[in-house]
């Protein structure tokens, strides 16, 4: 039976005045779930252009989307992919990707920002000491990647080392400077 009718028909049964029916009708609707789920995930994977709203939209599935999005992690040959998986994951309890996202975490990785944000977002203290080396290492004039990283930081509730404190302190303009160090 198509998925289409499989729904549509879980959901004519939990109308029932049929108890059975109803259970019945929760397990095959729980079912469906699962296979929709998996397609989800598989556009995931191999649809480029819709990937990153995809991944935007990944933790509405919950629970259900964690182990095909592990299998994914694991799987990819695309680092992209890899990394993207990773960062989805943390955000639904799996920490099967830290060691991934912490790998990123250096000065001139685009996906830098990525990971130190998933990371800090999930409170992984681990993440602390690379992003305070990415700081001490980054381009001062990137202001993005600046306050992303001093935003990670902030998440974490990680004091400021005094070298990233002196090494922020020769930015201008000034208003960046004193919104980067305003928390020291």
């Amino acid at each position: 039976m198509e998925l289409s009718t499989r729904v549509k028909h879980a959901l004519d049964s939990l109308e029932s005045p049929d108890l059975e029916s109803r259970v019945r009708a929760v397990e095959d609707l729980a079912a469906c779930s699962s296979v929709i789920v998996e397609r989800v995930v598989a556009s995931f994977e191999t649809d480029e252009e819709a990937r990153f709203l995809i991944f935007e939209r990944l933790g509405r599935f919950g629970s259900l989307a964690v182990d095909p999005m592990e299998r994914v992690y694991r799987e990819t040959d695309n680092e992209s992919v890899r990394l993207m998986s990773a960062s989805a994951l943390i955000y639904m309890g799996s920490a099967v990707g830290v060691p991934s996202l912490l790998g990123v975490i250096a000065a001139g990785n685009p996906n830098l920002c990525m990971a130190a944000t998933s990371l800090s977002s999930a409170g992984v203290a681990e993440a602390a000491e690379p992003i305070e080396n990415a700081l001490l290492e980054c381009d001062i004039s990137d202001a993005k990647t600046l306050e992303c990283l001093v935003s990670s930081l902030r998440r974490l509730k990680h004091s400021m080392p005094e070298s990233v404190r002196l090494r922020l302190s020769e930015i201008e303009p000034k208003w960046l400077r004193d919104s980067l160090l305003d928390w020291v």
